[in-house]
C-alpha cells in the first residue's frame, strides 16, 4: 500500500463521468470514474466549501465523532470486474474495524477527518506508462502535461468500451 494524494476531479468530457484523480508521492497515478454526487462532495471538501446543511459524507463523520469511533485510514485494496473495492479502517472501544464502501465514498469521508489514503500497489500506474491501443500495438501517450483533444479521447473511449479491465492492464504490464 501507497499513501495517495487527492489530486483532483476531471470530467470526461465524452461521457461527462466525473474521475477522482489519486496520485501517490512517486508519480503513480489511479484515476477512478465516481459519481456526480460524491464529486460534489469531494470537490466542497478541496475547495474549502461549506454546505448550510451536513451532506451525507458530513453527516457520516458527526456519527462517528458523536460514538467516539475514528478513522484512522482509508485503504483501496483491489479491483475486481472492473469494479474497485475499498475499506475504511476505524477504532471503535480500541478494537480496530475495517468497514467495505466505495472508494469514492471513503475518499470523501477521509478528506472530511483529514486521515490518510491508501491504495494498493497494483492499483497505481506510473503516468509515463498509460497508453491507448492504435491497431495492433500499444502507443506511449502523452504525459499528463497537456489535456488530450478530443480525436485521442474518442480513440481512447472505443477502446476501452471493448477491452475488459483486466486485459487492459495485462497488456500495459506486458510492454
Amino acid at each position: 500500500m501507497k499513501k495517495v494524494n487527492v489530486e483532483g476531479v476531471v470530467l470526461n468530457i465524452l461521457t461527462k463521468t466525473p474521475i477522482v484523480i489519486l496520485r501517490s508521492q512517486e508519480g503513480e497515478v489511479l484515476p477512478i470514474v465516481i459519481g456526480i454526487f460524491e464529486a460534489q462532495s469531494i470537490l466542497l471538501v478541496l475547495e474549502n466549501e461549506k454546505f448550510s446543511r451536513p451532506l451525507t459524507h458530513d453527516l457520516i463523520k458527526i456519527l462517528m465523532d458523536r460514538l467516539n469511533c475514528k478513522l484512522k485510514y482509508l485503504e483501496i485494496h483491489s479491483l475486481i470486474e472492473n469494479v474497485y473495492y475499498a475499506n475504511l479502517v476505524i477504532e471503535s472501544n480500541g478494537k480496530i474495524e475495517k468497514i467495505d464502501c466505495r472508494p469514492s465514498d471513503g475518499i470523501a469521508i477521509a478528506l472530511r477527518c483529514g486521515v490518510p489514503i491508501f491504495a494498493s500497489d497494483d492499483l497505481l500506474e506510473s503516468p509515463d506508462i498509460i497508453k491507448y491501443y492504435d491497431s495492433q500495438n500499444f502507443i506511449k501517450s502523452n504525459k499528463f502535461d497537456k489535456p488530450i483533444d478530443k480525436k485521442e479521447a474518442e480513440e481512447f473511449r472505443k477502446i476501452i468500451e471493448n477491452i475488459d479491465t483486466k486485459e487492459f492492464w495485462k497488456k500495459l504490464k506486458e510492454e
